[in-house]
């Protein structure tokens, strides 16, 4: 049996269900030299180390949803996603995007509403921590933009840019969740429109208005200057573009045009 396929037969049997484990078939059997008295108690060791690992992955990329939850309950959800979700790569950084639909169909979690769209909130978190580096826009380089070419600018919202849009108020949440003595969650207020980006070493939460919200969406979708423009203004009539456009410089939530 090549390596690439014992591989593989082991991580099935790890993330399988408990019977896999306690009952090894031949071909896992065959792999070990321990006797078959012995072996399933081994193979629950490997397994208990696997599974608990990527849950505390999970659970340390969710502190928000463990949070809320409590550590009990997020544990269970987030081995349970384990078990059905396992890793598909090797960078671990990578795992868990899928963790918020899985809440949306976790029954023990029907009755928190909430809590898909704060676990999107915090993936976003993640994949914006992990994006690769690149560069902030300089007021500079547009000096060497010809006017006559500014439609055609594809000016491009950095990599580490995310949109979370929902109906919840995931800041006020993500203030209760940070508090060492939350009083009681309230979910009174507005949704959000939020763009996660990391300027530097730390992650930023910017809250947007509606035609801001609009503009980095269709900027993202890779639309011209003109046309992304063009397309907010329709939408949300007072859009001011040079306002936002000069915050944005200030924020440096813009990638360059090198």
């Amino acid at each position: 049996m090549r390596l690439s396929e014992v591989q593989d037969l082991f991580a099935r049997t790890m993330l399988a269900p408990p019977e896999a484990v306690e009952a090894p078939e031949a071909s896992i059997a065959a792999l070990f030299t321990a006797a078959p008295d012995v072996l399933p108690e081994r193979l629950q060791i490997y397994r208990n180390t696997i599974v608990g690992t990527l849950t505390d992955l999970l659970l340390a990329t969710y502190p928000m949803v463990k949070a809320l939850t409590g550590e009990d309950f997020a544990t269970v959800m987030l081995r349970s996603y384990v078990l059905s979700y396992p890793p598909h790569e090797a960078c671990l950084a990578r795992y868990g995007g899928g963790v918020s639909d899985f809440i949306g169909s976790f029954a023990p979690a029907a009755d928190i509403k909430y809590l898909p769209d704060v676990a999107r909130l915090e993936w976003a978190i993640n994949e914006s921590y992990y994006a690769v580096d690149d560069t902030a826009l300089s007021p500079l380089e547009l000096l060497e933009v010809q006017p006559d070419q500014l439609s055609d600018l594809k000016l491009q919202p950095r990599a580490s840019v995310r949109l979370i849009k929902s109906n919840w108020p995931l800041e006020s949440i993500r203030t209760f969740c940070n508090e060492k003595n939350p009083g009681k969650l309230d979910l009174n207020g507005e949704g959000a429109q939020l763009l996660i980006y990391r300027p530097e070493l730390t992650v930023e939460i910017i809250p947007l208005g509606a035609d801001e919200y609009a503009l980095f969406d269709v900027l993202m979708a890779g639309l011209p200057l003109g046309a992304a423009i063009e397309k907010t203004l329709a939408a949300f009539p007072p859009f001011d573009f040079g306002k936002i456009f000069q915050k944005h410089l200030e924020l440096k939530t813009l990638r360059t045009l090198a």
